[in-house]
Parts: structure tokens; sequence; C-alpha cells
């Protein structure tokens, strides 16, 4: 099977991200802290090296395609380092639990509420990448530039994106 060969199609594996976080919030929910505590660990990993790809490869390659209001290279960048600070903020969260103290389920919904800030935030990335990254990337290089440039994203992040309950 060959892999993408637009930048759109990568919207498929935002997706995928999203699914390793939902496995996550299903072991909190369940009150399975290990599990949730090493899923949270495995999507932070994916997204990380999702990130550093991005950054690396695909936005250096924007400004071919001219100022795109909303999608300035530093504003992704900006979104990134929120996102990763956010994320830290909740894996230290998570790790605090302690299922024997009193206020454990009341730690455990103020968790889901950070998550939640984070999640919001990461959707609105991702769109913000589907509507203007990926379709200006998909115009500006050539096929055989796109293919080139997929295959060493998709080498960078694919390892670590697929979701394992």
């Amino acid at each position: 099977m060959s892999g993408p060969t637009d930048f759109v199609s990568l919207g498929a594996l935002h997706r995928d991200l999203e699914e390793l976080f939902l496995l996550h919030q299903e072991a909190l929910m369940g009150m399975d802290l290990p599990v949730a505590r090493e899923r949270l660990s495995r999507y932070r990993e994916a997204l990380t090296r999702h990130l550093e790809a991005e950054e690396a490869l695909l936005l250096p390659e924007l400004p071919r395609a001219g100022r795109i209001r909303g999608a300035a290279p530093e504003l992704f960048t900006g979104e990134h380092q929120r996102m990763r600070e956010l994320l830290a903020k909740c894996q230290d969260a998570v790790d605090a639990l302690d299922a024997s103290a009193p206020d454990y389920r009341r730690a455990v919904l103020r968790v889901f509420d950070m998550e939640s800030t984070f999640k919001h935030l990461e959707h609105h990335h991702s769109l913000r990448e589907e509507t203007y990254l990926f379709p200006a990337l998909d115009g500006v290089l050539g096929e055989e530039e796109r293919r080139a440039l997929l295959a060493a994203f998709l080498a960078r992040t694919e390892a670590s994106t697929s979701p394992q309950p």
C-alpha cells in the first residue's frame, strides 16, 4: 500500500492522535491510573514527534505560498508551544493523582477540565493546519517534492501515532 500523495490527507494523522488521547481519557474515566498514565505518556511522545516534524519539515515551506491570513508560521509554532505547555501540566496532574486521597474523584474531574482546555486548543490548531497549512503546501510543491516531503514527515511521525488500546 502506498502512502499519502498530498498534505490534505495528513488530517488522518490528527484523527489518530485524537484517538490516542481519547484512549487515555477512557482509562482515566475508568479510574485505571496506570493505564491512563501510560496512554497519556504515549500520546505526548506521539504529539511531540508530530509537532517537531511539522516545525522541521513543513513550516519552513509555508512562506513559499505567500502571506496567508491566519496562517503565519509563527502562529503555528506559538500554538505548538502552548500545546506542549498545557499537555505537560496535564501529565503532571495525572501523575499527581492519588487513588487513596479523599478528594480523588474531584481531582480526576479537575484533570478532565484541564484536558478540555488542551483539547480545545488542539482541535482549533488541527483545523487551522487542515484549512491553511496542508492545502497551501499542496498548492506550492511539485509532485516529486511533495512526495519526498511527505515521506520524510511520515518517517518522523508514523511509528508513534498508531492508536493502541
